[in-house]
Order: structure tokens, then C-alpha cells, then sequence
């Protein structure tokens, strides 16, 4: 027999009225919701740099769209990728190195000075730059770790005596004479068609990746990071954490230093103040909106990296006034903070009062 549509409805209606369907249909929306939340969150920035990309190909074929302009955003990037790395490990720790940029600069000229001057090989100009990293490294580490100072005061400090040690040094004049050619070479050479300072900045974020992500030591950072208290009370021993999160910032960005020899060609003593770490800074915390929100990972840095110098780029080759630049990097970097932080309110349900 044919149920009539009178006995469809009461059926419909008794099971309304017990909830049968309702808990199940509600769970599988809210379920819905929160995936779709999850996948805007990782895939929010790729998307918008598509986005970036297409519409600046349309308004510039001829000079945007070209492999050339690409090759060029990659090579001006691959210094800042080496010094976003480099902020990015203390900051994993919940502390602040603004002296990166400084030490990137100081290695540079110190660098640069000893091959000019000196006759200094590659290899021993290598070690300077890992030892110029390390004692600055260990400097803040000390002060911050073991003196108790607030991080961003501490490498604020630090930065400016870098500052004027490297004014002492190069008396405000470039180095150019007298470099390694190999390392020179570095700053045009391609490989498979990749720039080769490109793919040593990726050879060190993969090497920063694995350091943070499958080594105990990068697991007790995080949980440094993300609660020290608690930290401190599973019997992780934090000021030697903290202190090493330093070391490790300064040789990388040594380190950076000698690609940023190798990207123009000299020892710049201009190079290392702030105007040059924003853009990093900014990829950093944008970095954290995405891939793996509310983490600082080396995917989202190196994705917002490329974002902000191709936004940059794609400004400047449209005509945009040479202010432009500094106005999308400060609103870059004021950006990624608010939507990193609001990211970790929507995870743990709660904002700090910033500081």
C-alpha cells in the first residue's frame, strides 16, 4: 500500500518533534563550517596571491608577465627569505631579534672588507660570517635569557652598536674590489634556470624546516613559544632554549650576509635598518595566517615573502610613487600581526592586551 501524503508529514513532523535528525544535521553544518574555516585559513594567502598575480599580469603583459620580471623578484628576495628565517626561529621561541638586519649588514662589510682588504678566501670568509652570527647570537641571548631584558629592547640595542660599528669600519663606503668572483658569480648564476641564491635560500629553509619541526630541540621551542610557564614545568630548561634560539638567528643571518654580497656585488654599510626588515618581519607573521595558521612555519614565510616583493614589484611597474613601497610594507606588516593574532583568539578564545 502506498503511504498517502497525510502519513509522510506525520511522520516528518514526529520526527522533528523527537529530534531524531536534528543533532546529526546540526553537526554535519557545523563540521562543514569548521573545515571550510580550516581550508580559507591555509589557502587564504595563495589564493590572494594568485589573485595579486593575475591582475598584474593583465595590467602589465609586457613587463610583469615575462620571466625575466620573475627571475629579478626572486634574486631581490632571496636575501630577505635568509632574514626571515632568521627572525623567524626566536620568534618561534616567543622573543623578538630586530638586530637580524644589523648582523646581516655587519657580516657583510666585515665580510666584504677582509676579501678587499686582506686577500681573505672564501672559505675563511665562510667561518667569519658563521662566527659573526654566534657572538652577536650569544650577546642577546645572554642579555635576554640569563639578564631577564625584554627582547625587543635588548636586540634594539644591539642593533644600534652594530650600526656604529659598522660606520667605524667602512667609514659609510661600499666595498666592491677584491671579491670572491665565486662568490660574486652567485648574485647572476642560474641552475636549471633558478637563480642560485634562490635555491640556496631554499636549501637553508629546508634545513630550518626540519631544525623546528622533527628535532626535539625545535618541539621544546614551541613549547617555549606557546607557554613558558608550562614549559618550565615539564623540566624543559628555557634560558638555555632561549639562548640558543639567538645563536641559531645570528648564523643565519650571517650567513645572509655573504648572499647579500653576493646579490649586488659589494659590502653595503647602508644595509640592515629597518626600511630593510620590514618586508621580512611582515613575511614572517603573514606566514603564520596561512599553511599553518597560528604557527610559524617556513612554507607560510617564504609564500609571504614572495607576496609582499611581487606586490611591490607589480606597484612599481604600474607607475605607483616611490612611497607606495614603504606604505604597503609598514601596512603589510600591521596587517599580518592583527589577522596572526586574531587567528590565535579564534584557536584558544582569547587575545592578550598587546604589549
Amino acid at each position: 500500500m502506498t503511504p498517502t501524503s497525510e502519513d509522510s508529514t506525520a511522520r516528518a513532523v514526529q520526527s522533528v518533534a523527537h529530534g531524531d535528525d536534528a543533532a546529526p544535521a546540526g553537526h554535519d553544518a557545523q563540521a562543514a563550517r569548521a573545515s571550510l574555516s580550516v581550508l580559507l585559513e591555509r589557502l587564504g594567502l595563495p589564493i590572494l596571491f594568485a589573485i595579486m598575480v593575475v591582475v598584474f599580469c593583465l595590467l602589465r603583459p609586457d613587463t610583469f608577465a615575462t620571466s625575466a620580471n620573475f627571475q629579478t623578484i626572486t634574486i631581490t628576495q632571496s636575501v630577505l627569505v635568509v632574514l626571515a628565517l632568521a627572525l623567524m626561529i626566536p620568534l618561534i621561541g616567543g622573543r623578538f631579534d630586530v638586530s637580524v638586519g644589523s648582523t646581516l649588514g655587519f657580516s657583510s662589510i666585515l665580510c666584504a672588507g677582509m676579501m678587499s682588504r686582506h686577500g681573505w678566501p672564501l672559505v675563511a670568509v665562510v667561518v667569519l660570517a658563521i662566527v659573526v652570527g654566534v657572538a652577536i647570537g650569544l650577546v642577546n641571548g645572554v642579555i635576554v635569557a640569563y639578564l631577564g631584558v625584554n627582547s625587543l629592547i635588548a636586540t634594539l640595542g644591539t642593533a644600534t652598536v652594530i650600526s656604529g660599528l659598522v660606520q667605524a669600519y667602512s667609514k659609510g663606503i661600499p666595498v666592491s674590489s677584491g671579491l670572491s668572483q665565486t662568490l660574486t658569480d652567485l648574485g647572476s648564476g642560474t641552475l636549471l634556470g633558478i637563480p642560485d641564491l634562490f635555491v640556496l635560500a631554499v636549501v637553508l629553509g629546508v634545513i630550518v624546516w626540519f631544525g623546528i619541526t622533527q628535532t626535539v630541540y625545535g618541539r621544546t621551542l614551541f613549547a617555549v613559544g606557546s607557554n613558558l610557564s608550562a614549559a618550565r614545568l615539564t623540566g624543559v630548561r628555557v634560558k638555555p632554549v632561549v639562548l640558543t634560539s639567538f645563536v641559531f638567528s645570528g648564523v643565519i643571518a650571517g650567513v645572509g650576509g655573504l648572499l647579500q654580497i653576493a646579490s649586488t656585488g659589494n659590502g653595503d654599510p647602508t644595509v640592515g635598518g629597518v626600511n630593510f626588515i620590514v618586508p621580512a618581519v611582515a613575511a614572517v607573521f603573514l606566514g603564520a595566517t596561512t599553511w599553518q595558521p597560528g604557527k610559524y612555519n617556513v612554507f607560510g614565510t617564504f609564500l609571504g615573502l614572495f607576496f609582499v616583493g611581487s606586490m611591490v614589484g607589480g606597484l612599481t611597474l604600474v607607475g605607483a610613487a616611490p612611497w607606495v613601497t614603504s606604505v604597503f610594507n609598514g601596512a603589510a606588516l600591521v596587517i599580518a600581526i592583527a589577522v596572526s593574532a586574531q587567528i590565535r583568539r579564534h584557536r584558544t578564545g582569547s587575545l592578550e592586551v598587546g604589549t
